[in-house]
């Protein structure tokens, strides 16, 4: 089995893929790796146009879980329960009206 780093794994991931994420608020969310990505499309805006998947609430209402997503250009599309959770992904739906949001048919 080969181990990889956080960053390691967010570089394996490509613009347009799908990432499903797990947890609860603060528990069982992978923290490294959701950081990792936000950080790599920060710095390189890749990976874009990703297309999110999660239930339940995962955030600290702030800056944790899948608040790292909420980047205009950081997702295509999301699949979500309990928003409340995540304002930096709310807010970023509802600045980018030109986005979709649902899921494109391939």
């Amino acid at each position: 089995m080969n181990l990889l780093s956080a960053t390691e794994a967010a570089a394996l991931v490509r613009s347009g893929a799908t990432v499903a994420s797990a947890g609860f608020v603060g528990c069982g969310h992978a923290e490294a790796v959701t950081a990792a990505l936000e950080r790599r499309f920060l710095a390189e805006g890749a990976p874009a146009d990703l297309t999110l998947v999660y239930s339940a609430g995962q955030g600290d209402r702030g800056h944790r879980g899948v608040n790292h997503f909420g980047h205009a250009g950081m997702t295509a599309c999301i699949v979500g329960g309990h928003w409340r959770s995540a304002p930096k992904l709310r807010r970023s739906r509802s600045r980018s009206a030109a986005r979709p949001t649902t899921c494109r048919r391939a």
